[in-house]
């Protein structure tokens, strides 16, 4: 994969995110009354419209400025990340990782700056254990960071390994 397009393919990843999580919020908006639960596969799936004020799982963390002023700095260094990242074995997976992080943090940036806050909807549980509520940008800023996580985790191995093979 040539770097042209390795770039392309964590821009285009990015932007696929942004798409489908402002889309979904979109449809979660126009369609779902705030905190009144819809279930849809019992109750361990519903769909339940919450403002978030605060950072992940509404903790709150600094008040609305400072967290978009920290989602749009990291989301300039993980662009740039993109962008500088070398050609090797690894790169289309943590290309794809770091893609879907930043079109899951610039899907909430959008909703900060729109808003004020982050729209969720989604809300899985049981009864009244429930997950606090996310959204598409959640799910895709989790699922980046763990195949980041794996990826690095995968290198590091191979490169012990390697270090093991030249002693000998």
């Amino acid at each position: 994969m040539t770097e042209t397009r390795r770039r392309a393919w964590g821009y285009l990843t990015a932007f696929a995110v942004i798409a489908v999580d402002q889309l979904t919020k979109y449809f979660a908006l126009t369609g779902l009354e705030l905190h009144r639960p819809v279930e849809v596969i019992g109750d361990l799936l519903r769909f339940t419209l919450a403002w978030n004020r605060g950072a992940a799982f509404s903790m709150g963390w600094g008040g609305p400025i400072v967290l978009t002023v920290v989602t749009a700095a990291a989301s300039v260094f993980v662009a740039v990340m993109i962008w500088r990242l070398k050609v090797d074995r690894l790169a289309a997976v943590v290309t794809a990782g770091l893609g879907s992080v930043l079109g899951g943090a610039l899907g909430n940036l959008i909703d900060r700056l729109i808003h004020g806050q982050v729209l969720d909807f989604i809300d899985i549980g049981i009864s009244s254990r429930r997950w606090p509520t996310f959204n598409i940008a959640d799910i895709a800023i989790t699922i980046g960071g763990i195949l980041l996580v794996l990826t690095y985790r995968k290198a590091s191995r191979e490169d012990r390994q390697e270090d093991k093979s030249d002693e000998c």
